[in-house]
């Protein structure tokens, strides 16, 4: 189904909102987020949150640990039906953690889910991690 450009637009503020993030400043990434139960992340730094109360002040703690950053998305795949819609994007660019003299490169892969909820769309989920390279089908799993 094609994606409508209020959703599109959305997703544009939610980049907006992540080079925000990588400056210290959480505050656009978490209006962009629903404030409901069911909210979940799987974020760059391992673990999980779940719920308003876990995901809200997670989003800060992250913040906080950048100083200065700037990143770019190339567009995987974006798609939506009704309500519900999801994008999936490489997150590249450089970050400096505080405390830090020299920036270092970031490349995540990033999956969103959204929602939209009183004709406004929210980030429902976000999963991140580092892209690493292909693993040949034929190595051994690691344990």
């Amino acid at each position: 189904m094609p994606v409508t450009d209020d959703f599109e637009q959305f997703v544009d503020q939610v980049q907006v909102g992540l080079n925000q993030f990588v400056t210290g400043n959480a505050a656009l990434f978490k209006e962009q987020w629903s404030h409901a139960n069911d909210v979940t992340v799987f974020g760059g730094f391992g673990g999980y949150l779940r719920g308003w109360e876990q995901v809200g002040p997670g989003l800060d703690v992250a913040s906080a640990r950048f100083g200065i950053g700037h990143l770019t998305f190339e567009l995987l795949a974006l798609g939506m039906s009704g309500d519900l819609a999801y994008s999936v994007w490489l997150e590249k660019g450089e970050v400096r953690a505080v405390g830090r003299e020299e920036p270092n490169p970031v490349e995540l892969r990033v999956t969103h889910i959204y929602r939209r909820e009183d004709g406004s769309w929210k980030v429902t989920h976000r999963h991140a991690d580092v892209t690493t390279g292909k693993i040949e089908a034929t190595a051994a799993p690691q344990q």
